[in-house]
């Protein structure tokens, strides 16, 4: 079952195991052989399992890091992330794992590349209600935190500028279609884009963690300051300036030569790039991608 960047625009063909107003359990089709093989077909099997690592863990939520095997060929592993949450008080049909593995549904019906999700299940035990998401490995894409946190030569000086530049223009790309598909990722940031095919002119593009998204179109006007102002704060000062800052907002506006109003749009962007950097300095929470 070896990726390849096709899995990450194909839509998700879902297919329902279990479904009741108190247990749910629904896979990407394609991907079900894999969790059969590993014994991972069914929701307590999932939500019991002790296997791999925990890489993230806080009140009412884990997340996993497992490697299993891979049923098209058996040398080969395919390592999955399994994201669990515990919520009380809340409906199950809004619970997260479901309505993470929605988004996923809802950017691939979009054209949009994302992550390749594997499969989602929610369990209602009085007011607590267990959900759960699974999602495969990025590779062959890397995530962009990872290209500037453990390979920043690979954008700097002048013998790296067409391919930075390559990467920003095909960003903003996305984030132009991702707008214009009437829908927007709450958290679009560095950490969060995954890109493949580094070296070439059009790098591809795709998002992972749709945890928050926002489809209403009453607040689309506001999207492009949000979201542009929270990936710029995440481009660490070192490797990004505000020429790059510049050449990204005019591949996003898909111009060269600004209007008026997208003039005001970008003063717009910077502003709220400062407040975010002014709130994240006051509450310390700045991110790695700051250090």
């Amino acid at each position: 079952m070896v990726p390849s960047a096709d899995d990450y625009r194909a839509r998700i063909e879902v297919h329902e195991l279990v479904t009741s107003p108190q247990l749910v359990l629904r896979v990407n089709k394609p991907m079900l052989p894999l969790l059969e093989t590993s014994g991972l077909s069914d929701f307590q099997a999932i939500w019991q399992c002790s296997m791999g690592e925990v890489i993230k863990e806080r009140p009412g939520l884990e997340i996993r890091r497992i490697a299993l095997p891979d049923p098209g060929n058996v040398a080969n592993q395919v390592v999955i992330f399994v994201k669990k949450h515990e919520q009380h008080t809340v409906s199950p049909k809004q619970c997260e794992g479901l309505k993470e593995f929605s988004n996923y549904c809802d950017f691939r019906r979009r054209n949009l590349a994302t992550a390749v999700p594997i499969a989602t299940g929610m369990a209602q035990d009085g007011d607590v209600v267990r959900s759960f998401l699974i999602t495969r490995d990025f590779a062959p894409f890397v995530d962009l935190e990872e290209l500037v946190l453990n390979q920043p030569e690979s954008l700097q000086g002048a013998p790296n500028a067409d391919r930075k530049r390559n990467i920003l223009r095909a960003v903003a790309r996305y984030a132009r279609a991702m707008h214009g598909a009437g829908c927007n990722q709450k958290d679009f940031n560095a950490t969060h884009v995954l890109l493949h095919g580094l070296d070439q002119q059009n790098p591809e593009v795709a998002l992972f963690d749709l945890q928050r998204v926002d489809t209403n179109p009453l607040m689309a006007f506001r999207w492009p300051i949000k979201a542009l102002a929270e990936f710029f704060f995440t481009l660490p000062a070192r490797l990004f300036d505000e020429e790059d800052r510049r050449f990204f907002f005019a591949a996003y506006k898909n111009s060269e030569k600004l209007s008026l109003s997208a003039r005001l749009q970008y003063a717009l962007i910077v502003r709220k790039m400062i407040r975010i950097a002014r709130h994240t300095k006051k509450r310390n929470l700045a991110p790695k991608m700051r250090e």
